[in-house]
């Protein structure tokens, strides 16, 4: 910070890691760019394990694509939404709930080059050390002090995220949060140095960008069991190869589709305005703090954002109804039981990005300024995107941002 550029940033709504990062490399919003969540929508899954995973998901140019029409070279490591993508490429994707063994397998399977996994294996013994079911920043940042330094790609995209498993975990701003902070700031210096070792640091622009911000939390509502109650979504029981008996969508009028602090509202017929009556009607006495489990102080703990009020925040086009959750509240999956739970969970985030701020800091080759951007008011998201592109010499198709002045 004390020798570039810093501000705070507004997101992009639903504030979750999948939509942001895609708009943090393409400076387009959800709307134009396609990813609206971090798991991809599927009546049929109602908790969907399949996350947008690959980079043939975007709509439009990628920081990346724009890269590789100049003939630079990229790499991306646990990058959101980019496997498939780049020259060197360590992806995110992930077997939930199942062995990190089997999450490693599937990063094999998809790195590019094929191999690549292996070829670090053996160059660093290390390698897993660290790993555990909490933190793995270590590892990654492992595979990229390798990428840069023995391939020296020209462009390089990192994803570091144990803080935000640990913000989730015990909320925002705890002790345990800020001592994994700690040791990001400790993960890139090591970068640098990786960088420093390939004799790349001198004409490196670095960018540090969080996503999100958080909230803390401790309360779950569940639009899944209240859109059942209202008929709008049925069910039917089936059983699987194994014998096990399991619950699937039968029919449905209107399906949510949460992430964290909000929940979208999405309609099998766009035009069915009866559906959209009576879900508003169902989530009505939730916002007025008459539902049972809910604050009687007429605060109410969700509001209801309209068709309007979506397109202004760039969001899904298809949705009808959004649902934003109250402070201390987030939304959860469940389609039986109770409507509100007690949260395991201690922070959360998908919010308004009215509602907080993320971080912007850049340092390094072309960037000649100095101090706070814009008077210390908040940069957007999507401004990002082209501001890289920009520093690179290059222009992103598709952005809605402008690029920010950093001479």
């Amino acid at each position: 910070m004390a020798e570039g550029v810093s501000s705070s940033v507004l997101t992009v709504y639903p504030s979750v890691t999948y939509p942001s990062h895609t708009s943090i490399v393409t400076g387009a919003y959800p709307e134009r760019h396609g990813i609206f969540g971090n798991d991809v929508f599927d009546p049929s899954v109602p908790n969907n394990p399949e996350w947008h995973w690959f980079a043939r998901a975007i709509k439009v140019e990628t920081l990346w694509d724009a890269a590789t029409r100049r003939r630079l070279s990229t790499a991306m490591i646990s990058w959101p939404v980019a496997t498939g993508a780049g020259d060197y490429n360590v992806p995110e994707i992930i077997k939930f709930g199942r062995p990190l063994t089997e999450t490693l397998a599937l990063i094999k399977a998809n790195a590019r080059p094929q191999k690549l996994i292996e070829e670090i294996e053996q160059a660093d013994p290390a390698l897993y050390a660290s790993v555990s079911k909490d933190e793995q920043d270590d590892m990654r940042t492992r595979f990229a002090e390798y990428v840069i330094e023995k391939k020296r790609p020209e462009v390089t995209l990192i994803h570091l995220l144990d803080l935000d498993h640990f913000q989730h975990d015990f909320g925002p701003f705890t002790p345990e949060a800020e001592r994994v902070l700690e040791k990001i700031d400790a993960y890139v210096a090591r970068i640098l140095a990786a960088a420093e070792r390939a004799g790349t640091l001198s004409e490196t622009a670095v960018f540090i960008v969080s996503d999100h911000g958080f909230q803390p939390i401790d309360k779950l509502i569940h639009p899944g069991v209240l859109l059942e109650r209202a008929g709008l979504l049925k069910f039917r029981e089936e059983r699987d190869a194994q014998g096990r008996t399991r619950r699937v969508i039968a029919e449905w009028r209107a399906m949510p589709y949460p992430s964290g602090g909000s929940c979208s509202i999405i309609l099998r017929d766009p035009g069915d305005t009866d559906a959209l009556n009576r879900a508003r009607a169902v989530f009505n006495d939730f916002t007025n703090g008459m539902a049972t489990g809910f604050p009687a102080d007429g605060k109410g703990s969700l509001r209801l954002l309209d068709a309007k009020e979506i397109r202004a925040q760039h969001a899904n086009p298809r949705v009808s109804l959004m649902l934003e959750a109250a402070e201390g509240y987030s939304f959860g999956h469940n389609y039986t039981g109770e409507s509100v739970t007690p949260n395991p969970q201690r922070g959360q985030h998908g919010y308004l990005p009215s509602r907080y701020l993320n971080t912007f800091i850049a340092a390094g080759a072309g960037i000649k300024r100095r101090g706070p951007l814009n008077n210390s008011r908040p940069v957007r998201i999507i401004d990002l995107g082209p501001t890289m592109a920009r520093v690179l010499k290059l222009k992103l198709g598709g952005a809605q941002g402008h690029a920010l002045s950093l001479k």
